[in-house]
């Protein structure tokens, strides 16, 4: 069985100050694009395996480990699985590549074992912040740290260009970025329902205004090669360019096709 784990972006993220239990509230619209990890499940294997393209551990810093681990607590027994993993999304990109595999996993464990979807939800949340979206994908606003999600219709007909400075900022150096910065930290006055809005009228002077990220001034000044390469791909006729996520990767929002990776919806990634 061969799962497709789509990335992220968010097409606007604001971030407030830290709360009590170390991590910060955040206002977000995420969005699913056409960039996709492949997840390999061998169902019948006789005993537990994991490969991957890339030199990820089989360790509590791997998203796929913190799922089964979470799983198996849950159950109280181990599973025999084998996973294969083929990264095309890459990590510390801000694409929630790691999230979005976890979350396939989840998925699966959902269908086989009748993992109810309160659980999947819980398991998550526990793995990651942008796991419960990715359990659904298309398009959605998030509140909290990400998993108070409302899902306002998917938007399409939009596509973007991608550009990896390869430089990895992990999310804990993003924020530490931007609790030692003086940057004015708040999840408002950007109303997320405008863009919504916005992104469906093609409303294109409005959505450059609310298409914003907070983490973007604290981590191109820590950072010039990916101000650069934001420059570089700013230079471009697109709507509007932004860096999603954490960073470090940049995006550049079309209409249409006339970006390399399109909009994905709920619908494509399995959810009725």
């Amino acid at each position: 069985m061969i799962l497709r784990c789509p990335a992220k972006i968010n097409l606007m993220l604001k971030v407030g100050k830290r709360r009590s239990d170390g991590f910060h509230e955040i206002l977000t619209v995420f969005q699913t694009i056409s960039l996709y990890d492949e997840l390999t499940i061998e169902t019948e294997a006789s005993s537990f395996c994991f490969s991957s393209n890339s030199s990820l551990a089989w360790d509590s810093r791997n998203t796929l480990y913190r799922v089964l681990r979470e799983f198996e607590e849950h159950y109280g027994r181990s599973i025999k699985i084998g996973l294969s993993l083929k990264k095309n999304i890459p990590v510390g990109g801000g694409l929630g590549g790691g999230s979005s595999d976890a979350a396939a996993l989840l998925r699966y464990l959902g269908f086989a074992y009748g993992l109810s979807t309160e659980t999947q939800f819980k398991i998550a949340c526990r793995v990651g912040s942008d796991v419960p979206f990715l359990l659904r994908g298309g398009t959605a606003i998030g509140r909290g740290r990400g998993e108070k999600l409302s899902f306002p219709g998917d938007i399409e007909d939009y596509s973007v260009d991608l550009a990896f400075p390869g430089i990895e900022v992990s999310t804990s150096m993003a924020y530490g970025l931007i609790d030692t910065s003086s940057y004015h930290k708040t999840t408002e006055p950007i109303n997320p329902e405008e863009l919504i809005i916005a992104l469906r009228r093609g409303d294109t002077a409005a959505i450059e205004l609310l298409s914003v990220n907070d983490f973007e001034t604290p981590v191109f000044d820590s950072f010039p090669q990916i101000a650069t390469a934001y420059g570089e791909l700013a230079s471009r006729k697109a709507i509007v360019t932004r860096m999603t996520g954490s960073g470090s990767t940049l995006f550049a929002l079309f209409s249409g096709n006339g970006g390399s990776y399109r909009f994905v919806t709920a619908k494509e990634m399995g959810f009725r």
